[in-house]
């Protein structure tokens, strides 16, 4: 009799990963510390009980478990890796620090678009065990697949008809020993390109290629085509950076594919972003909001300080997640009228600030920082308040999305706010 797999991780990935092996008629044991699982511990001892193991992403390297894991001669996957096992169609991944959303978003509507079925899974918030037991789980249909570094960790088995890495920089070093580390995860998904497979690359990835002497013979780098962008409509979002870069790479892409330019243009330009990334809230007496809550790393942080016009008051701040805080700092204050940071780091970014930018304030409650943001940008002419925080939500919320929505509510209490035309 066949030995069960054991799943780590009761939650999205965890559970969806379950109803796929019993689907295939695996027997499972389902682990979890917090208890939502069949037990709550795991040991050396019991390793030869099972045939896999099966990691949630939320499981780092150096957990115990994983440690355990690396060190037996079980099969040890990710739930995407086991999933993919059972995915009868293609596989697109989509990485990067920044735009992996996005980017998988806009090549999913493209695909529909031109009559194939295709699904969006993976870190985008759809496990792809579940598009493994979907309707959509057949030859000829696509799966495109936003893989967080997490997720790349344990990937073998994979394999990938095509892959996008959108861009590089420090991120998750709460999780990664160094910015080796972090990159090395994500080149893990280079192993996985089938021969002769489409590799789309960012020129910034293509120089960490280099530095990291990992190259791709079959990669492409991809370069901003500016004509390409011109041909979208006015008001699509990838008409501007950061957007444009995304689409960029997209067209690429689309070119390795030999499928028509037009539906990717037409998906471009009914495109609309996803919630809390960099988008106007409400005008308020000349005063522009701008919620990009998602904004979680100082990559994400600056490309908005980019696009956004100036004069800029800039509300930072959150948990920090390891990086060159100071060497931050130092490129906010180029771009920024006033700083307001809150939180548990603003202690640490006031100092950093300070030192060249001569307004910074400082909050420990997210709605104060917000309100005092708006109290300083009503004294700016045209100014634009600008949530990027650069940190991650989870010292006063529980996901970017919920500092995204009390931003929203704090504004549009502020009186005579009122939503741009």
């Amino acid at each position: 009799m066949s030995k069960p797999y054991a799943i780590f991780g009761a939650g999205l990935s965890g559970q969806a990963a379950r109803r796929l092996a019993h689907s295939q008629g695996i027997e499972t044991v389902l682990i979890d510390e917090a208890g939502q699982g069949d037990r709550s511990h795991f040991e050396a001892a019991d390793l030869a009980d099972f045939g896999a193991l099966i990691f949630s992403p939320g499981f780092a390297q150096d957990h115990p478990w994983r440690v355990l894991a690396a060190e037996s001669d079980v099969a040890c996957w990710s739930e995407m890796a086991f999933a993919a096992r059972y995915w009868q169609g293609a596989m697109i991944a989509v990485t990067g620090t920044n735009g992996k959303s996005t980017l998988t978003a806009l090549l999913d509507t493209a695909l529909r678009l031109g009559g194939y079925d295709s699904v969006a899974a993976g870190n985008i918030g759809y496990p792809l065990s579940d598009a493994a037991l979907s309707a959509s789980n057949r030859p000829g249909s696509y799966a495109v697949l936003e893989i967080s570094s997490f997720q790349a960790e344990l990937v073998e088995g994979m394999q990938l008809d095509a892959l996008v890495w959108t861009n590089f920089a420090e991120d998750h070093l709460d999780r990664y020993a160094n910015i080796s580390d972090y990159f090395d995860a994500k080149a893990n998904l280079f192993d996985c390109l089938k021969p002769g497979a489409a590799c789309v690359v960012g020129a910034q990835v293509a120089d960490w290629m280099e530095r990291m002497q990992r190259p791709f013979e079959a990669s492409t780098i991809a370069i901003e085509d500016a004509t390409l962008v011109l041909q979208l409509a006015s008001d699509s979002v990838f008409h501007c950076f950061p957007s444009s870069e995304n689409f960029s790479l997209a067209a690429e892409l689309w070119w390795w594919l030999e499928m028509p330019t037009s539906q990717l243009i037409a998906a471009a330009n009914t495109f609309k972003l996803a919630p809390h990334r960099l988008s106007v809230v409400c005008e308020r007496e000349g005063v522009r909001f701008w919620d990009d809550s998602k904004a979680t790393n100082f990559h994400a942080t600056l490309a908005a300080l980019e696009a956004v016009p100036s004069p800029i008051v800039w509300i930072g701040g959150g948990r920090a997640k390891g990086g060159d805080v100071d060497a931050f700092c130092q490129d906010v204050a180029l771009s920024v009228e006033a700083a307001v940071v809150y939180g548990e780091v603003a202690e640490r970014l006031a100092a950093g600030l300070q030192a060249s930018l001569g307004s910074v304030h400082v909050h420990s409650r997210f709605e104060d920082a917000v309100v005092a943001a708006a109290e300083l940008a009503s004294r700016i002419p045209r100014a634009n308040v600008v949530l990027s925080p650069g940190f991650s939500s989870f010292d006063q919320y529980t996901s970017y999305a919920e500092r995204g929505k009390s931003f929203i509510d704090t504004v549009l209490s502020l009186k005579r706010a009122r939503k741009p035309s």
